[in-house]
């Protein structure tokens, strides 16, 4: 979304001010520095969106200070602003913005232990990998990414799946503070005991509410992970629907999380299952529902013992930058006769659109558990408030990634379709639920009210009373917005 009669003069003598003439700090169209900063999201959307400005600062102090010199701007209405992380979320103006200043938080670095070790102060200019790289040092880690690569913030934000989410609940709910800069420029403290209320709603509420700058999150000790990826033969498919439903209904092992799913690249289709036991029991019980799913693709697998820090770094291989890619995704009840049927509208659509140069796409299945939902409501709440009841749930994800522009159209309107059509035949069987997540959701879908009527009640007076100019909600179009 462009930016409304920018003053390009008025914005950059206002980002000067803060920032000074450092292209490091301050770069604009036409040097090197905004190239390579603009070029370097995770999809071609994202790239292809051109700021005025890009600024990134270095210090909280100066994301207090551009908040307060580009406010006037915003409340005039002659300038948008995007607030980028590690630029994860591939849509485009997610976090760029046409024509406006883009924040560039990648500056902002920092991972501080507390006294006693039982917490972590981290800067939203790191990614996860080099969060764990850092807390092994000492034996810990935290329930974040499953993908090293990805940035702090946008995951937190969006409320985020660990490898230990069965345990401790989605990310976000591991967040003990956020330290976050408000439309006014002041900079506060989130907790349970301070400012509960943004606390709350900053755990999955995205960009709505001011710019975090840090996040600090419960630690615990980190040991030998056994898990990996196995790869199965697509007719073995149907066997991981019922091994993964029984998973979700049956399965009480809290140290177990697992994705499945069916693909297409290169001309060929598996199946797969990513699957850890994350107190390190090789082939545990928990799992042998999966390891015994036959016929394997046996050269392909990488089920081993190793670190959390190497499993996310694995995972990571499975992305590349720039790519024209996005995700799309709803939320179900277990059932195999419905997955089933899922099953056969995906492969429609792949017949229309797998001649797409460089087509890949991936059809996954994330459990929540109803241990996932438990743990999640004792953490203290958060801004998707799914009752553990409504449990054990599916989240179905779609991601598909090609080469070409010219085919952007229907790739995006079949995925679309396919979409729809899935949501259809859920609610028809009473297996659709609302929640839509944040973190795979698709601009079009009006994401924000599958958290339901009490929570967006809940952060619209939050809102209100955080930003009363809706600064984050007006002059901060992407992400996804309060109703």
């Amino acid at each position: 979304m462009a930016s409304p009669g920018s003053d390009p003069v008025q914005l950059l003598d206002a980002l000067t001010t803060v920032l000074g003439d450092d292209p490091k700090a301050l770069s604009q169209r036409g040097s090197d520095e905004y190239d390579k900063a603009n070029g370097s999201y995770f999809s071609a959307f994202e790239n292809e969106v051109k700021p005025l400005y890009i600024a990134k600062p270095a210090t909280v102090e100066q994301v207090q200070r551009l908040v307060e010199a580009l406010r006037p701007h915003v409340i005039a209405g002659s300038c948008r602003i995007a607030i980028r992380g590690e630029g994860h979320t591939p849509f485009a103006g997610s976090a760029n913005v046409q024509d406006g200043v883009t924040i560039d938080m990648r500056r902002l670095k920092g991972i501080t232990l507390s006294a006693d070790r039982s917490t972590v102060e981290i800067a939203v200019g790191e990614t996860w990998t080099t969060v764990y790289t850092e807390l092994e040092k000492h034996g810990l880690t935290v329930a974040g990414a499953r993908v090293g690569g990805i940035g702090v913030a946008g995951f937190i934000l969006g409320g985020g799946l660990s490898m230990f989410s069965t345990r401790t609940g989605f990310a976000c709910d591991s967040v003990v503070e956020f330290k976050v800069v408000l439309a006014s420029g002041q900079l506060v403290r989130a907790s349970a005991d301070e400012n509960a209320d943004l606390w709350i709603a900053l755990r999955g509420g995205l960009n709505n509410f001011g710019i975090v700058t840090s996040i600090t999150m419960t630690t615990f000790k980190a040991g030998d992970i056994w898990g990996g990826i196995t790869y199965y033969l697509p007719g073995a498919f149907p066997q991981l629907l019922r091994a993964v439903c029984d998973f979700v209904h049956n399965e009480d092992d809290q140290d177990v999380h697992v994705m499945c799913g069916t693909g297409y690249g290169f001309g060929h289709q598996a199946a797969s299952c990513c699957m850890y036991h994350t107190a390190g029991k090789v082939n545990a019980p928990s799992l042998q529902r999966f390891t015994a799913v036959q016929p394997q693709i046996e050269p392909m697998g990488t089920m081993r013992t190793a670190t959390h820090l190497e499993f996310c770094d694995e995972m990571g291989k499975y992305s590349t930058n720039g790519l024209r890619q996005f995700w799309a995704t709803l939320t179900i009840k277990p059932d195999v006769a419905l997955m089933e049927m899922f099953h056969d509208e995906w492969q429609k659509t792949l017949d229309s659109i797998k001649d797409a140069e460089g087509f890949i796409v991936s059809f996954v299945y994330h459990p929540l558990t109803k241990a996932l939902l438990e743990n999640s409501a004792k953490a203290g709440g958060n801004a998707m408030d799914i009752p553990p009841a409504d449990g054990p749930l599916f989240v179905v994800m779609l991601r598909p990634t090609w080469t070409r522009a010219e085919d952007d159209e229907r790739i995006f309107a079949a995925v679309e379709a396919l979409v729809e059509t899935l949501k259809r035949l859920a609610a028809e069987r009473g297996l659709l639920h609302r929640y839509i997540f944040t973190n795979y959701g698709y601009p079009k879908h009006n994401v924000m009210a599958g958290y339901g009527d009490r929570s967006l009640a809940r952060l619209a007076a939050t809102s209100e009373k955080y930003d009363p100019e809706g600064i984050f909600q007006k002059g901060v179009p992407g992400g996804f917005k309060l109703p």
